[in-house]
């Protein structure tokens, strides 16, 4: 007779290591639920690669790793597929990502997101760490949303650790941590915090000319809407731009202008996000 330990249940444990050089990806290796793809829609673009879940989201326990190489005198993307969704807690466990980067000399990098949808309930600690040798940039990203906004849920009661770590030349240029601990209405409440928004973007432009690309971007970027509101600043060579909003259509749209700004005017690259991107 078959026996099953009451209340456990699998859990996932998806690795996948990637690696680009100027030419092609050299390596790529996953398990279950991480998968890669090439992706290229025609615009003679730099390479991309397409990540995806195959299990529908992240739950209580599981644990993601993924770490991507960019070998030297190389340009190259990576952006997931869909929107990650982060289900409620199950026996009060927490979900773990850790993506990890690795950016050779005289090399551009974009690590391009969507956004992670926080359910009412859920835990997650999630680590992004950029590890760049000389003369390189990259453009890196996150985007949250707190709740399922189309369905109405404001959660209260989640847990998210969000940490993003910068270095070059293995000295540390910004790190940051955002950390949502329960009782988020006080967090939304407050003018210092979110401010009665539910989602919120960060940008990072890691850029061997700050001054003149924080002018640029200072001219560039106009707020539109009073509910909106945008953040620049720059430390030891980092550009940093946050955005916090009410609506996740209005910010998508905003942080895809932003991006592709910073790509086109300022980096001379196709004006166009992934067409996967927008589906």
């Amino acid at each position: 007779m078959l026996r099953f330990e009451k209340n456990k249940l699998e859990r996932a444990s998806g690795e996948l290591k990637i690696i680009f050089d100027s030419k092609e990806i050299t390596d790529l290796r996953s398990n279950n639920p991480l998968r890669a793809y090439p992706n290229d829609d025609g615009f003679d673009d730099i390479q991309t690669a397409c990540l995806v879940n195959i299990s529908g989201g992240v739950v209580s326990g599981d644990t993601h790793h993924v770490n991507v190489t960019i070998k030297d005198n190389t340009k190259a993307r990576v952006f997931p597929q869909a929107a990650e969704k982060i289900y409620p807690t199950y026996n009060n466990l927490t979900a773990n990502i850790r993506n990890e980067i690795n950016l050779g000399s005289n090399s551009w990098f974009e690590w391009l997101p969507q956004e992670t949808i926080i359910y009412d309930n859920a835990k997650l600690n999630r680590s992004l760490a950029l590890n760049a040798k000389s003369n390189t940039e990259a453009l890196l990203g996150e985007i949250v949303v707190l709740g399922r906004v189309a369905s109405g849920e404001r959660p209260n009661d989640i847990f998210l650790k969000d940490k993003i770590e910068i270095n070059s030349n293995n000295k540390l240029r910004w790190m940051d941590t955002i950390l949502l601990n329960n009782n988020l209405r006080t967090a939304g409440n407050s003018l210092a915090r979110l401010n009665n928004c539910n989602c919120f973007f960060t940008i990072i432009f890691l850029t061997s000319n700050p001054e003149d690309d924080l002018d640029a971007l200072n001219n560039m970027i106009e707020e539109k809407s009073p509910h909106d509101y945008l953040s620049i600043t720059c430390v030891n060579g980092v550009i940093i731009i946050r955005g916090i909003y009410t609506n996740p259509l209005n910010l998508r749209k905003k942080f895809a202008e932003i991006w592709m700004k910073i790509r086109n005017n300022l980096r001379g690259l196709i004006n166009e996000m992934p067409k996967l991107w927008w589906i």
